[in-house]
């Protein structure tokens, strides 16, 4: 498996993100905020081109690991490269059109035993429910937080597929152009474990953390990028002409 594109300068220079903050912050405390993480075990594995992944369900998954942590990883691989771990990581999602999503985890911390309170496989996701134009099934979008920091400026959102069925009223949001702003349905906002299901290249609910609820926390807009990779120019602010104040002169007509 290669390594997207978009990564291809973190792993070979890896760089600090806020995403790499320690898991500690994962906002216990409170809940009302955007969130993907969960726990994996397995044993990491690195192919010729000194890409690391890891094997669930008889499938490879990429393994990005990025800022300070880059070097510490080296380390661990290097003094027990058959060693099974658990880690915990960020759940990431590129979207191809026309093809299948592509999977791939943020390891932000590994221990040889369990000290997190997911079992392996099960993942905490607090987003929006909705339908994004690349993939058929429905997605929980993460939005980075109001006070998140992004050092490209870029705010990308993680679209994660989910399989999930409700007997209450939340349903996952689907835009149509030809619907006023005014009568589209409502965005849900979904805080609940879910469990990965390699097979199915998704995730599956498992049970809600709070009630689903069309209040949505405050987050930054994701900003789309000019066909060369570079972020599209700031459009000048509009010059605002004062209004000239009426002469005082009497023309000469009117004596």
């Amino acid at each position: 498996m290669s390594v997207p594109e978009e990564l291809t300068n973190e792993v070979s220079q890896p760089v600090e993100s806020e995403e790499t903050s320690t898991p500690n912050a994962e906002v216990e405390e409170n809940p009302v905020l955007f969130q993907a993480i969960g726990t994996l075990k397995g044993k990491p594995e690195q192919d010729e081109e000194g890409n690391f992944f890891i094997r669930l369900g008889g499938k490879r998954y990429k393994l990005f690991i990025a800022g300070y942590r880059y070097q510490a990883w080296l380390k661990q691989m290097a003094a027990n490269p058959d060693q099974s771990l658990f880690l915990r990581v960020y759940p990431k999602c590129l979207m191809i059109p026309r093809k299948d999503p592509q999977i791939y985890f943020q390891v932000a911390a590994w221990e040889e035993e369990n000290p997190w309170e997911e079992n392996p496989g099960m993942f905490k996701f607090r987003g929006v429910w909705q339908f994004v134009p690349q993939v058929r099934t429905p997605v929980i979008s993460v939005y980075r937080n109001q006070n998140a920091n992004d050092p490209k400026g870029k705010f990308k959102a993680s679209h994660l597929p989910v399989l999930m069925r409700r007997e209450d009223e939340a349903k996952p949001f689907r835009f149509n152009p030809k619907i006023a702003k005014e009568d589209l349905p409502p965005r849900w906002f979904i805080q609940g474990n879910f469990k990965f299901i390699p097979s199915r290249n998704c995730w599956g609910w498992d049970q809600d953390l709070q009630p689903p609820t069309t209040k949505i926390p405050r987050y930054k807009k994701p900003v789309k990028a000019t066909v060369d990779g570079k972020l599209p120019p700031k459009k000048p602010a509009k010059k605002i002409e004062k209004p000239k104040k009426p002469s005082t002169h009497k023309n000469e007509s009117d004596d």
